[in-house]
């Protein structure tokens, strides 16, 4: 897919927007358990505003991601963090981590079952005994409300058109994307498109046990009323994984 299209129209638009949410969850399901000075892996780390952050907080941080212009952009937003590109569903790193997390559905972009199950297996891989990994994904009934229309931003230095919508006997979600951007006085169109895949929780729930991981909580999350039971109608869960010690 193409993120590295979208390097910059993310870093322009979106790279602040879930880092508030994400720091929320962590400081109520994660903080709490783990040392000042822990180890912290950022997967899909996007334009690394969320590793800055947890840098400047003094945790350990090391930043991957798939994409090399999204980590050019973060190694400008978080100048004290370590970053790898590398592909969640093939990276091997030593057991050396506190915690690994994964935001802002960013995991809901691998998309089969089979390969997500290897990405969970390769976090479990790279964490201590009794390290923590926390993601969050969106579920079908946020697709069902939120991709189903057209959404845009008019600059002065660039125009932007993105239609999104949601196949539900697929289970897939498509933003296909049109970009205007004023470039040394020119200005040069780009199309590009991102999609993610739906899964059911019991999948997901299933994928985690495959890959190691034997103590699971899960959580419903919206913007209104924060973090709390897990029901049918959610739009966003989080799932807090341990490794045995």
């Amino acid at each position: 897919m193409d993120y590295d299209d979208f390097a910059w129209l993310y870093n322009r638009h979106w790279k602040d927007q879930f880092t508030p949410v994400a720091l929320a969850v962590l400081d109520r399901l994660v903080v709490p358990g783990i040392s000042s000075n822990s180890r912290i892996l950022d997967l899909c780390c996007g334009t690394g505003q969320l590793a800055q952050t947890l840098c400047q907080r003094g945790y350990v941080v090391t930043g991957l991601d798939g994409s090399s212009e999204m980590l050019e952009f973060a190694r400008e937003n978080a100048p004290g963090v370590e970053f790898i590109i590398d592909d969640a569903r093939y990276f091997r790193l030593p057991a050396e981590y506190d915690v690994v997390i994964s935001m802002f559905d960013a995991l809901n972009h691998v998309m089969s079952i089979d390969e997500l199950t290897e990405v969970f297996r390769n976090v479990f891989n790279c964490l201590k005994p009794a390290g923590l990994f926390l993601f969050d994904m969106n579920l079908e009934p946020g697709y069902i409300a939120n991709w189903n229309g057209y959404h845009g931003f008019i600059e002065d230095d660039h125009v932007c058109v993105f239609p999104n919508s949601y196949d539900p006997e697929n289970h897939t979600g498509k933003i296909d994307f049109t970009l205007f951007r004023l470039d040394d006085g020119e200005w040069r169109r780009s199309n590009f498109t991102l999609t993610q895949k739906c899964y059911p929780h019991e999948e997901l729930l299933a994928a985690l046990r495959k890959a190691g991981f034997a103590e699971i909580e899960d959580y419903s999350y919206d913007r209104k009323n924060g973090l709390g039971a897990l029901t049918p109608a959610s739009i966003r869960a989080f799932f807090l994984c341990r490794k045995n010690p």
